[in-house]
């Protein structure tokens, strides 16, 4: 089929939906053996690899090495902040709260984006986007606190985790706006992948979390380990493409399709199910996001 750039862009992010999606399930299944961070940067740091192995020819290291000091410090935040730490944070919330809830609280990525746009583009506010912005964060406490009169000391520690989440995937997406035309996406995939290794690698060391061999044998956490490899390849790579063919809050909003397949998931592998408060939540936050 001779689909146009923008239609391929719209079926890269919506794949990259799927692959959030799924990767929350690997790290479920690396956690009967490793620890969070550790699982963090085994996953980006095989994805890393497989990305150098499959996609070489699409590399030039020469273009790398000549690229701007304000290239490399925007793939430095992006690889550190807007993926080595939100990663680590996607990480913990998987391990404390459901699929959906992951995904929910993660669809305020696109108003982190507004914000930072207006922060840094010095976009203006206008007053009906700030009220949803307000209502998206109602829906998210109601989420989280399991109330509809929200009580911030039984905010969970996962959705807590997921909202830092949002925040650093944010960056990476405006950072992607920002980037020249200089590197192509796997060039940037790369650099970017790099970095979150590292971070997430040097947080592992700060954590004094340790990698036990016999780990490996693990079959599950092994399996997990490979597909989440794999996806992360598959994130980095298309995402990148994604956002450079479509505005940014726009590929932020594709991925809304999250919570399509989170719920899916959730009840067919964990048999999670979705109380009426938090189905509540839910449809105030996605009302709040898709009026925006």
């Amino acid at each position: 089929m001779n689909l146009s750039v923008k239609k391929k862009a719209i079926g890269a992010i919506c794949l990259v939906a799927l692959s959030y999606t799924v990767l929350n399930i690997s790290v479920r299944m690396m956690s009967v053996a490793f620890a969070p961070m550790t699982q963090v940067y085994l996953r980006i740091g095989l994805g890393f690899l497989l990305l150098l192995l499959f996609f070489s020819r699409s590399i030039s290291y020469k273009k790398i090495k000549v690229i701007s000091h304000r290239d490399w410090l925007i793939l430095f935040v992006m690889g550190s902040l807007g993926y080595g730490l939100a990663v680590i944070f996607v990480t913990l919330g998987a391990l404390h709260t459901k699929l959906l809830n992951i995904a929910i609280i993660g669809s305020t990525t696109p108003f982190f984006v507004f914000l930072f746009s207006i922060i840094f583009l010095q976009k203006r506010l206008k007053t009906k986007l700030f009220f949803f912005l307000l209502l998206s964060f109602y829906g998210v406490c109601v989420l989280a606190t399991k109330s509809l009169v929200p009580v911030f000391s039984h905010f969970g520690i996962g959705e807590l985790d997921v909202l830092l989440y949002a925040i650093g995937a944010g960056i990476y997406v405006l950072g992607r706006k920002f980037l020249s035309k200089q590197l192509n996406n796997t060039e940037i995939a790369t650099v970017v992948m790099a970095f979150a290794f590292l971070t997430s690698f040097v947080c592992a060391m700060i954590a004094g979390e340790k990698v036990d061999v016999r780990s490996f044998g693990n079959s599950i956490a092994l399996g997990g380990l490979v597909l989440g490899g794999i996806l992360n390849v598959i994130a980095a790579t298309l995402q990148n493409f994604g956002y450079q063919h479509l505005n940014a809050v726009a590929a932020s909003q594709l991925l809304l399709l999250e919570n399509v397949f989170a719920p899916v998931l959730g009840f067919v592998f964990y048999q999670e199910l979705i109380v009426p408060v938090e189905l509540f939540g839910a449809l105030v936050v996605l009302i709040g996001v898709w009026a925006s």
